[in-house]
């Protein structure tokens, strides 16, 4: 196994390599980066090998890209909600379909992800599905523990 994740860690980190030396004057997003190196612990978490890997990152891609279009929905909804509620200018009824859509919106996250998880059994076993599930939960509260730390030390 750790055989075939030193050549693919290699694989995944060349085109970064190139990259970088490309965009020599440009830092790639501080997302970018956070994303990268969750991918390279998520590999090692769940001990998967190679063709299990492509198949993995390959479904989270496209079950990433419609959280994010959700996600997006949601704050577009909730700037309309802030500016309705700041004009004083909306009425009941309005606000309340909003409020109705943006709750749609929860839903359709968390049906998303649902629907993701319950995908993954002809890919990864229920102990892998388990540690990605308790990964993501850490990695998440470290990455928000990190950045309050940093924002307080730059508050002193």
């Amino acid at each position: 196994m750790k055989k075939l994740l030193v050549p693919f860690l290699i694989l995944l980190m060349t085109p970064l390599a190139v990259y970088s030396q490309s965009m020599r004057h440009q830092d790639m997003g501080p997302m970018k980066k956070i994303e990268e190196l969750e991918k390279i612990k998520l590999i090692d978490a769940l001990g998967m090998d190679e063709q299990t890997t492509l198949r993995f990152f390959a479904r989270r891609a496209k079950f990433k890209d419609e959280q994010r279009k959700l996600f997006n929905q949601e704050n577009n909804l909730v700037s309309k909600l802030e500016d309705a509620v700041k004009s004083g200018k909306s009425n009941d009824a309005d606000l309340k379909n909003m409020i109705n859509q943006y709750l749609d919106l929860e839903n359709q996250i968390v049906n998303t992800k649902q629907k993701f998880i319950n995908s993954l059994p002809d890919i990864l076993s229920y102990k892998q599905i388990s540690e990605l599930l308790v990964f993501e939960k850490r990695f998440r509260e470290e990455i928000r523990n990190l950045l309050f730390r940093e924002r307080m030390k730059r508050r002193q």
